[in-house]
């Protein structure tokens, strides 16, 4: 039907002399576009594309080469600065300068006015503190006056700072100490 109406037309146009073209035919349908599918693989890109494929991997950064030392020395810091509150408590008084109870020989063994702790104690601090607080089996000889006070939650915060100290003192995290110390 629709080329005799062009056929109509253009025979209508000729009679009247008219020289413009007939009317542009119909366009077309267009095919409806595919049917949805349920399939979740990704476009793939064409070996010319801009956009190649890359695995997910691929734009994130290496993550950083781990230093063993200075992630035990931060663990013990960040264990210690939890444990600080209670070492306040119980030691302050003995082992600080500014302790009501302080003396020059209790100081010359810890001194906890500087972290890491000072005293000749330092190289084996974390181990002293164990004993000393009965986490060895040994009987609690501190703080002084009050054997055996630090308990519960308290005294779990110190082993947990003893350890993270230990962990840091095995991975070699702390200066070297003992009479070969100063040599290399």
């Amino acid at each position: 039907m629709k080329s005799m109406f062009a056929l109509l037309f253009t025979a209508a146009l000729v009679a009247c002399g008219s020289k413009s073209s007939p009317p542009p035919a119909a366009p077309t349908p267009t095919p409806p576009p595919p049917a949805e599918t349920h399939e979740t693989t990704p476009p793939v890109a064409s070996a010319g594309s801009a956009e190649q494929a890359k695995p997910p991997e691929a734009d994130k950064p290496a993550p950083p080469k781990s230093d063993a030392r200075a992630d035990a020395l931060a663990a013990e810091t960040a264990a210690y600065e939890k444990a600080k509150p209670v070492f306040e408590k119980y030691c302050a008084s003995c082992h600080t300068k500014a302790g009501k109870k302080s003396g020059k020989k209790k100081l010359e063994h810890f001194d906890m006015d500087t972290y890491p702790f000072g005293g000749e104690h330092t190289a084996f601090i974390g181990v002293h503190i164990r004993d000393v607080l009965g986490l060895t089996g040994k009987k609690a000889t501190m703080p002084k006056g009050k054997p055996g006070s630090v308990k519960g939650d308290e005294l779990a915060t110190i082993k947990a700072w003893t350890d993270a100290w230990e962990a840091a003192e095995n991975a070699g995290a702390h200066p070297p100490h003992g009479p070969d110390a100063d040599k290399d």
